[in-house]
């Protein structure tokens, strides 16, 4: 228990000397780096089966975050991620993964949302963005996790701008 206290005090330490200068910070996950807005008002991490980062913006519970995490527990349908998110962007009646589970992501994420896919020389972007609740961006990381980047103020640019794309 110290050792995940301490590493959090000096990440603290270290964006709070950072914090003065209102820029962007780099936010270093699953072997990546993004670039985040600066001056957040705490920073955590869970390290257990999901592997979470948390950054807060604002003190209100639930309001002004963006998180990391690594969700490799989705249920694809049988397919691999790639071919799973395609098939829930896509309009097509039937499915080559299984149906129950792509209407269901469907029903979460993309009823009501501006989802697409956003292609990077390195890899492909899902994204799941709304007006009215947490939007969503999915990725496989350069070590194979299935990565969710998730904010309830980030737009498409915010979001291309965190994962280095614009």
């Amino acid at each position: 228990m110290k050792k995940p206290a301490l590493l959090l005090g000096l990440t603290l330490a270290s964006l709070s000397a950072c914090a003065q200068t209102n820029s962007d910070l780099t936010a270093a996950y699953s072997g990546m780096k993004f670039q985040v807005p600066g001056s957040p008002v705490i920073v955590g991490s869970l390290g257990a089966n999901n592997d979470i980062l948390l950054i807060k913006y604002s003190d209100t519970v639930g309001k002004q975050y963006i998180s990391f995490g690594t969700e490799n527990s989705l249920d694809s349908g049988g397919c691999d991620w790639p071919e799973f998110f395609e098939e829930t962007l896509s309009e097509k009646e039937s499915y080559d993964c299984d149906e129950a589970s792509v209407e269901s992501f469907k029903s979460v994420f993309v009823e009501d949302a501006d989802a697409g896919a956003w292609s990077a020389p390195e890899r492909t972007y899902y994204h799941f963005l709304s007006d009215q609740k947490s939007s969503f961006v999915f990725f496989q990381s350069s070590n194979g996790n299935l990565i969710k980047l998730e904010s309830d103020f980030l737009d498409s640019e915010g979001f291309r701008k965190v994962l280095g794309d614009k």
